[in-house]
């Protein structure tokens, strides 16, 4: 289980620790869209996923299971 998506962006950007002061601003907001993606993604329901592909025989030739 991974850490609280805000704990995660507090963390990275103490260990940025800004050296490059031109990069401050894009590493920043690089920072921000990553987080708010990640919170996005991490407030949405589970999914399950099967996917069965058959030959014409009726034998499975694939089988992928996502959870």
């Amino acid at each position: 289980m991974g850490m609280h998506p805000l704990h995660e962006a507090a963390m990275r950007l103490a260990d940025l620790g800004f050296t490059r002061p031109r990069a401050k601003t894009k590493d920043l907001v690089g920072l921000l869209l990553c987080h708010g993606a990640r919170a996005w993604r991490s407030s949405q329901t589970r999914v399950v996923v099967h996917v069965k592909a058959g030959t014409p025989v009726g034998r499975a030739a694939v089988k992928i299971r996502f959870q």
